[in-house]
């Protein structure tokens, strides 16, 4: 059994979509937690639970070698009621077995105003995240934000599917970039690496 003392999040490694995912809030919930895990995964990460203030995503797009941040995108969240993101927080299933993505269908995010207070600490420590992990062209971020403004590392999600309603499309446009002129840019982006090397 793990020692910290709850209150934790239990996580599977090698799952997605927040599949296995479970807050737990007493030390008496961690075995039907650690079975709900190991059963997405081969190994399981154990986290200190941060108090929610709020759970903001960050995306991270290279041009020309600078790093740009682009506008946050906020997820619904509720202390009480919704203090996690859960598997039903990001897909939902029909009887059909048709799935789709709850947050897009239930307005469960918008876009951050970009007078926030909170966004200039969230893109530093995004730009530290996309540098430790060595990412190239552009990186996406999960941060939780505590009740005192600090941001808390939560995942890298390291892809863009460049759909026009995928999240780093949606932040671009919101940025006034038309997305045929964002989908150029990363191609000149990558070619020039490319070369480079």
């Amino acid at each position: 059994m793990p020692s910290f003392k709850p209150p934790v999040v239990v996580k599977p490694v090698q799952a997605d979509n927040s599949l296995g995912v479970t807050l737990v809030n007493t030390e008496s919930d961690y075995e039907a937690a650690l079975e709900k895990a190991f059963a997405e995964s081969d190994e399981v990460l154990v986290e200190r639970f941060i108090e929610l203030g709020r759970e903001v995503r960050c995306s991270i797009i290279v041009q020309k070698g600078k790093l740009i941040c682009l506008p946050l995108e906020e997820y619904r969240m509720d202390a009480q009621t919704h203090p996690i993101r859960a598997y039903s927080s990001k897909l939902s299933e029909d009887a059909q077995g048709k799935i789709a993505f709850a947050n897009k269908e239930n307005k469960q995010t918008w876009l951050v105003n970009a007078d926030d207070p909170d966004i200039s600490q969230v893109w530093e420590a995004a730009k530290l995240s996309h540098q430790a992990l060595g990412c190239r062209h552009y990186s996406l971020f999960d941060f939780r934000i505590d009740p005192q403004g600090k941001p808390w590392f939560l995942e890298a999600g390291l892809y863009c599917s460049f759909a026009p309603k995928s999240v780093i499309p949606i932040m671009v446009k919101a940025t006034g970039v038309e997305l045929s002129a964002f989908f150029q840019q990363m191609v000149d982006e990558t070619l020039a690496v490319t070369h480079e090397t």
